[in-house]
């Protein structure tokens, strides 16, 4: 790791040293069909919470984490998921808390089944990098971490809330599968982008890593870049090439997605949740959250409000339902299966 200092500001470098880089474990999703959505929800604990001892038949487990840190060992290795990281489980393995969490947790926990026999990969994150970057196109799966940190938290957090938000009805089901499937493509993207950057692509997020963290100033291209100590037009155009925007674009992307954080987590009024998310007229925020969302705020916080939440007393038990059950013809539906079948180690 390194650290880049501007102005006072640290930001994180990471970069990869070859020599000294371990091989670590990889789980394989084919999406040549949809995932299975299993189950799901928000699950909330105020202090001295530690995870159950459980063991999944099949089904994979995504946690992200809003608060933490949540202490979970898988087997025999332990990890620590602080906010905005998150921690995949894959099926056959036991895990538990192995440490209580003083200050309580808040994060989202969501259940699937893939279709087809996974691996288990060991190799190390650099050959991974390469081979997407050499073969983008090359098959129809993605290869996860136990743990990563995401680059797009709030992108995470409302496709979450779109999952869990849908209908339990057989008509929505599939919706589910479709759109879970999205959020696992959409992790695999975080984690390649923010494991490895070429020097632009360094450049352009240590740039957009100083906007996130001078949200709240009033902001300005010729101001970015006498802070950032380069030439404006340089600067306007390295942005443009690595983001695809201008950066009073992303900057209000920025804001636009602290506001449906807001929105989906919290009971704060619109006029509220326009101060909150730096924006100093509230009916600038709502054109401009409209034009970006084809929604207004109110509509928004409706389409995503409702979801399952649970707590240390609420421990939902959902069966495998029949129609996942019949979909996956090597998992019997009783759940029954033996880890050979399932998963196949490389």
């Amino acid at each position: 790791m390194a650290f880049l200092c501007i102005n006072g500001d640290h930001f994180l470098l990471k970069y990869i040293d070859r020599k000294e880089e371990e091989k670590m474990n990889f789980y394989s999703v084919t999406l040549e069909k949809t995932v299975l959505f299993y189950k799901g929800g928000e699950f909330t604990a105020h202090e001295n919470w530690k995870h159950k001892r459980m063991f999944h038949k099949g089904d994979y487990e995504i946690i992200l984490c809003v608060k933490g840190p949540i202490y979970i060992q898988l087997d025999q290795e332990q990890y620590v998921i602080n906010a905005g990281e998150v921690l995949l489980i894959p099926p056959f393995i036991n895990f538990f808390g192995y440490k209580n969490s003083t200050q309580g947790v808040d994060f989202y926990w969501l259940h699937f089944f893939s279709r087809f026999k996974e691996s288990k990969i060991n190799l190390k994150e650099s050959d991974l990098i390469a081979s997407v970057k050499n073969n983008p196109s090359k098959d129809r799966k993605i290869l996860l971490p136990n743990k990563f940190t995401l680059a797009d938290y709030e992108q995470s957090v409302i496709l979450i809330h779109q999952i869990l938000s849908s209908r339990s009805e057989s008509s929505y089901l599939q919706m589910r599968d479709y759109l879970t499937s999205a959020l696992l493509i959409q992790l695999f993207n975080s984690y390649i982008s923010n494991s490895y950057i070429n020097e632009e692509d360094s450049r352009a997020s240590f740039i957009k890593e100083w906007i996130r963290a001078h949200i709240s100033s009033t902001l300005t291209v010729p101001g970015i870049a006498k802070q950032l100590e380069l030439n404006p037009d340089y600067l306007t155009r390295i942005f443009k090439k690595c983001t695809g925007m201008t950066m009073l674009q992303y900057l209000n992307h920025l804001k636009i997605e602290v506001a449906t954080t807001l929105l989906v987590r919290t009971e704060m009024s619109v006029k509220q949740i326009s101060s909150r998310a730096y924006f100093n007229d509230s009916k600038v925020f709502i054109r401009k959250f409209h034009q970006e969302l084809v929604l207004s705020p109110t509509e928004y916080r409706k389409s995503y409000h409702l979801i399952h939440l649970n707590n240390p007393h609420i421990d939902p038990q959902i069966p495998i339902p029949k129609d996942i059950a019949d979909s996956i013809d090597f998992i019997p539906e009783n759940g029954n299966i033996k880890e050979n079948d399932f998963l196949v180690k490389k």
